[in-house]
């Protein structure tokens, strides 16, 4: 095999080895935004969501070779903030002006894309405040595995696509929590 055609091979594959990718964007639930809107009457407004810099939380995310990116802002306690304020916004309790506010602290987040099955962990503490004052103050994690696959240009796709599932039933446990719902109304 000549070295020109060895490199056209090789030059691809090593472009491969360390890529960018970017998580799909959230998509709200269905289930989420109707449980919010059964708790109707609720206003509440969107605070701080930060991250723990510490544990088994970084940025960019590790999946396989790649790192996987935040779609809005520029971390992943951003996208968590996004999910929060457009299920709001769909269930038609978001208000810049109530007097409630949701925030929160990322713990933990991570995605492995292992060969066979895939698993998305994320952990988070969400704080609800009435007029500054703490009404909820719980940390929820959630856990979802998917089928992978031994080839990272199949794993890698799936866990990005995989992504928001984890975020949604993070969302969901949240919103069931009949200490939460309590909070914000």
């Amino acid at each position: 095999m000549t070295y020109s055609r060895r490199l056209s091979i090789l030059a691809p594959l090593t472009m491969l080895a360390a890529c960018s990718v970017v998580a799909t964007p959230y998509s709200p639930s269905v289930e989420n935004i109707q449980t919010l809107k059964d708790a109707s009457p609720v206003q509440a407004r969107i605070s701080d969501f930060r991250n723990q810099d510490v544990g088994d939380n970084h940025y960019p995310l590790q999946v396989r070779a790649n790192v996987m990116r935040s779609p809005v802002g520029t971390s992943f306690p951003d996208y968590l903030s996004n999910a929060v304020t457009q299920e709001l916004t769909l269930a038609g309790t978001l208000s810049s002006s109530a007097s409630v506010e949701i925030g929160g602290v990322l713990l933990q987040n991570n995605v492995d894309a292992g060969v066979g099955t895939g698993v998305g962990t994320i952990s988070a503490r969400f704080v609800v405040k009435r007029d500054g004052t703490v009404r909820y103050d719980q940390v929820k994690t959630a856990r979802s595995e998917w089928d992978s696959s031994f080839a990272a240009a199949i794993a890698v796709p799936k866990a990005t696509q995989q992504y928001p599932l984890v975020v949604q039933k993070l969302l969901g446990s949240l919103y069931s929590d009949p200490a939460f719902i309590s909070a914000i109304r």
